[in-house]
């Protein structure tokens, strides 16, 4: 098994591959944008058809339940929950009293597959009889699997860690998972876990809702870009979302130096105050510091402070509240078919 710099390699200079979410919910029928505009938070009365985006479920108390892609195809819509496993129950209560609305756990049946790294668009292009470049940051297109199986899927460039990104969704009878699999090890790359996908995706704020988020509000984990404000729709917690007061804490990047880990819990200081506390400690990355995230009392959550903590051996910790993103990705300065 290759440890976590090695995947996290993978991610920031070849590619990376892995399966997103936790469960897969496929939507049809007639009423299914009723059903979507009762779910999620971002609006989606006009949501183009070939289009992907991330956006969030919400709890009734207007917490967050969790984040989610949706991909919306002519006739289907796609979610793909990020860490709940009971999404195809959210949906199917929400559309209960709706007669033409079909509601189908895919899990087992298709295989979402992911691929990041600034060498992913070498994998992609593979799969489209266009030039890939085209192929823009949210858009969607069918695709022909390679090989003998003769099955289709959609491929989609959507990613969570600032690099080059796409996700193929196809029967899983067709294998899609070893195929780009295959090509990825071409490249010098391989599968990627969860510890080194959270560093990567913390260093650009991509939100991993199951530990960073728990318990707090939108505004507090400084999600509102995942929700449509201003909705005179209801949808699930908005009633409590628009009832809910500006928040007193945020949560922050954290940076040290490398080898100085603070303690997942601990108290962060302002001089002998404390103003908060370590929300995650992120995997150490290679030349890239140590990286956590802090959940502050305002106004103590903007970049360019420097306090303090424990690691957990009870040694001082001096931290640094940075901007997103910690670091540049490579696909930022290398275009695609260079």
């Amino acid at each position: 098994m290759t440890s976590i710099a090695q995947q996290y390699a993978h991610i920031r200079s070849t590619v990376a591959v892995y399966t997103p979410g936790a469960s897969l919910v496929a939507i049809s029928g007639l009423e299914r944008s009723v059903v979507l505009g009762r779910v999620l938070a971002k609006d989606s009365e006009y949501v183009e058809p070939d289009t992907a985006r991330d956006t969030l479920i919400l709890d009734e108390q207007g917490g967050i339940w969790d984040a989610v892609i949706h991909i919306e195809l002519d006739s289907t819509s796609w979610l793909i929950s990020q860490s709940r496993t009971d999404l195809a129950d959210l949906v199917r209560e929400a559309a209960a009293d709706l007669d033409d609305v079909q509601v189908v756990d895919a899990s087992g049946e298709q295989t979402a597959v992911a691929f990041e790294g600034p060498k992913a668009w070498k994998i992609a292009e593979n799969l489209v009889d266009f030039e890939i470049s085209s192929l823009v940051l949210h858009g969607v297109t069918a695709v022909d699997l390679p090989g003998d199986s003769g099955e289709s899927g959609v491929l989609t460039r959507i990613g969570t860690t600032g690099e080059y990104g796409y996700l193929l969704l196809a029967p899983t009878s067709a294998d899609p998972f070893g195929s780009v699999l295959k090509h990825a090890e071409e490249l010098g790359g391989g599968t990627v876990e969860d510890q080194a996908l959270a560093r990567a995706r913390a260093e650009v704020r991509h939100p991993q809702v199951s530990e960073q988020a728990a318990g707090l509000t939108v505004r507090e984990a400084n999600l509102e870009w995942l929700v449509s404000w201003g909705r005179e729709d209801e949808f699930r917690g908005s009633a409590a979302l628009a009832a809910s007061s500006a928040p007193e804490r945020g949560l922050i990047t954290l940076r040290a130096e490398a080898g100085q880990l603070p303690a997942a819990g601990a108290a962060i200081l302002a001089g002998d105050v404390q103003v908060g506390e370590v929300r995650v400690v992120f995997p150490s990355a290679p030349d890239a510091g140590e990286l956590a995230l802090g959940l502050l009392a305002k106004p103590f959550d903007v970049p360019g402070l420097e306090l303090h903590t424990t690691a957990a051996d009870g040694s001082a910790v001096t931290l640094t509240t940075v901007s997103s993103p910690v670091v540049v990705p490579q696909s930022w300065t290398e275009r695609i078919g260079a």
